[in-house]
């Protein structure tokens, strides 16, 4: 691990302040969202985050106007990332963000107001100004007039700056801020405040401006705030840092953003943190593949002079491609996965250098070759009639004027093979569906095609039924059996009115009697043509009789069950009777004796002359009988009488019941019926005493009912 702790930066007794900044956001008639965001370092030390944070407001003539506190903040933890691809997240750096928020109403004031809050102290560590330990820090903005006359807000920094910088490599950091009313922002380096002491770190109010500087030791300041080369700077417009830092520590940094609006300063948002230099031990490995134009098997793939690369590259951020084009400089990218169209055939050294510039590099390249695209295709084709079927093909794609031509025919055809571009004149004898190939070749590369051809055979039209003696109502599949065209039309009439457009449908007769059955198919590609196919008297439909049943009563006991069934069938010669238990009878009108409880579908099939059948089913239930019996008394002094207790009953699932003394005691517990009290308690062992004796009982009966009841019964002895 790198420990910062490690690279001499002195002593570290306890948490200490690296940064912050405060701006405020106008809600107009004179409320104000005011914002605090401060930054510590929590490696070492438990100093809380003030909790509330006073922020002392002073008018222009630098009296106090008032004491704003700022309660409960939300404390985050900054992952300490860095921007720079060499580093592996193995230094020991902690920091956190407490962000303080709450509104106020300031009445207007013609010089406007000033926010500050002070805190001390920064690491001793720091290696660029004096006495880091005993300097604190001031975080001050300005409220202008104009934030009342036009509701101006300030500017606010958009990210936090990275806490860990590589020493010897780039640094290039979007130090920019964003301003909600669109004003004008320049930046530049200044002078981090000082404020706050080690005697009183938290004051309260904060000292009124004007505020002190933190003393730079020579030769670092301002606008040279740490060891490097180049110098790190910041765009004035863009807020861009660059430079490369040259020495390890840690370092406070501080960055300005002026907000203009038509030329005029409205404030200045002063941000000062602490960059963290370390050495970093990341390294990168280059890789990359081009798969288009690698060896497949070793045959060259012919796609063309735009190539797709792909990036493998580990541990990396930034790429610097060069695709080795002779005699320009204009072949490069810095895209993960460029694309590259290259002026001309040939081989080509593709080289990938991962991280240019940084200390963890490592590059790589590839031999490619290159050729001009071979992408073969076969026109596709209309189905023909067998009658007259003749095809032309059309070699289709990208190819080059040399390029060679091999067509392959499958199938019954007046030729196998064509070397012509565009083949003409192409039959088959036989009906079917026929695989055409094409490959397309030049000296250094081919590719291949095919497509699938139809020939339609002559229209024939055909059918049958699965049934053609029915008896009605029912239902009749038609089976087409047509030989016809893609796309063929299909027109059935049933001969009883109905009609149907499907291929194969099904129909329903519901009247006796002799139906005409016709197909019309048209084909409308291929062999075209349209022809009918009529089946006189095709459909015989023979009547049903009329099943009928009926039973009483439709509900009977288990003590009872007894149904009689009466035959209601009409238009029959015979019927007979299933009773829904497994049971059957050639005689429907009889009297029948069920067997068990519960509910049965009794049938009746009738047949008449036509040998037609019919059927009626009804409902009937057989129901259990539930009754429970409990004695009053008992004797059990073993003379063979009466000597238990226990309840008797029908129709009972599951039974629990539970015996107690006149004190509340159990004394007896069963769940069967078939186990009964005997008189003794504590399993048996204790001789109850004559007397009165409680009992509880829980049932579920055969309906799965849940019932209870509770009584006396007195023993005596």
């Amino acid at each position: 691990m790198i420990s910062l702790l490690l690279l001499n930066f002195g002593s570290i007794k306890a948490t200490h302040i690296i940064g912050g900044e405060i701006y405020y956001d106008c809600l107009g008639d004179g409320d104000f969202k005011i914002t605090v965001r401060i930054y510590r370092d929590c490696l070492l030390g438990q100093a809380p985050f003030d909790d509330p944070l006073t922020v002392s407001i002073y008018d222009a003539q630098g009296n106090l106007f008032t004491n704003l506190e700022l309660f409960n903040p939300i404390i985050t933890n900054i992952l300490p990332g860095s921007i720079n691809p060499c580093y592996q997240g193995d230094a020991a750096v902690c920091v956190e963000e407490a962000f303080y928020t709450d509104d106020i109403n300031l009445p207007f004031s013609p010089g406007g107001y000033t926010l500050v809050y002070q805190r001390c102290c920064r690491n001793n560590s720091i290696l660029n100004i004096f006495d880091p330990g005993d300097t604190g820090a001031t975080y001050t903005i300005s409220i202008p007039p104009s934030a009342w006359t036009e509701c101006n807000s300030s500017p606010r920094y958009s990210q936090f700056p990275p806490i860990v910088l590589c020493i010897n490599d780039p640094l290039i950091f979007d130090h920019s801020a964003t301003d909600p009313d669109g004003d004008s922002l320049v930046y530049s380096f200044c002078d981090p405040f000082e404020g706050a002491s080690a005697d009183l770190p938290m004051p309260v109010p904060s000292a009124a401006p004007p505020f002190g500087f933190a003393n730079f030791i020579p030769p670092y300041s301002a606008n040279y705030p740490l060891a490097s080369n180049p110098a790190v700077v910041v765009n004035p417009i863009t807020g861009q840092l660059t430079g490369e830092p040259t020495m390890l520590g840690q370092f406070v940094v501080a960055v300005c953003v002026f907000e203009y609006r038509n030329g005029v300063l409205l404030s200045v948002n002063k941000r000062d943190f602490q960059f963290n230099i370390v050495q970093c031990s990341g390294s990168s490995i280059a890789e990359f593949e081009a798969p288009i134009v690698e060896l497949e098997g070793g045959i060259i793939p012919c796609n063309g002079l735009s190539v797709n690369f792909l990036n493998l590259s580990q541990n990396a951020t930034f790429y610097q491609w060069d695709f080795g084009v002779p005699g320009i400089t204009s072949d490069v990218s810095t895209l993960v996965d460029p694309v590259y169209a290259f002026p001309d055939t040939g081989v080509y050294r593709v080289s990938l250098i991962a991280n240019p510039g940084y200390s963890c590099a490592d590059s790589t390249f590839l031999i490619i070759t290159v050729f001009h695209a071979i992408d073969a295709q076969v026109s596709q084709q209309d189905g023909q009639c067998i009658t007259s079927n003749s095809f032309d093909f059309i070699a289709q794609g990208e190819f080059q004027s040399y390029a060679d031509f091999y067509w392959e025919f499958e199938g019954p055809c007046n030729i196998a093979n064509s070397t012509l571009q565009n083949p003409t004149g192409i039959v088959w004898s036989e009906p079917g569906t026929y695989k055409v190939k094409l490959r397309i070749s030049d000296p250094n590369c081919e590719n291949y095609d095919s497509i699938l051809v139809t020939v339609y055979p002559v229209l024939e039209v055909d059918f049958n039924v699965n049934e053609e003696i029915i008896c009605v109502p029912r239902e009749v599949l038609f089976n087409n059996n047509s030989i016809v065209s893609q796309g063929a039309y299909f027109y059935w009439t049933f001969g009883d009115g109905g009609f149907s457009y499907e291929e194969s449908p099904i129909h329903l007769y519901d009247t006796p009697g002799n139906y005409d059955v016709s197909l019309t198919v048209a084909n409308t590609v291929g062999c075209i043509d349209t022809f009918t196919v009529l089946f006189e008297d095709y459909i015989r439909a023979k009547p049903r009789p009329d099943a009928g049943l009926d039973a009483s009563p439709r509900e009977a006991s288990i003590l009872s069950p007894y149904i009689t069934f009466t035959d209601l069938s009409l238009g029959e010669i015979g019927s007979w009777l299933e009773l829904g238990d497994g049971q059957s009878s050639d005689n429907v009108n009889i009297t029948y004796t069920y067997q068990d409880t519960g509910y049965y579908s009794p049938r009746i099939i009738a047949v008449n002359e036509q040998n037609c059948y019919d059927t009626a089913t009804i409902k009937i239930r057989i129901k259990p009988v539930y009754n429970v019996y409990v004695p009053n008394s008992f004797t059990p002094n073993e003379d063979g009488v009466n000597d238990f207790f226990n309840a008797k009953g029908e129709g009972i699932k599951t039974f629990l019941m539970i015996i107690f003394d006149r004190w509340g005691d159990e004394v007896f517990t069963t769940t069967s019926l078939d186990i009964s009290w005997d008189g003794r308690a504590n399993g048996g062992k204790k001789i109850s005493p004559s007397g009165v004796y409680n009992y509880k009982i829980w049932i579920r009966n055969v309906l799965s009912e849940e019932k209870s009841l509770q009584g006396n019964v007195t023993l005596y002895r």
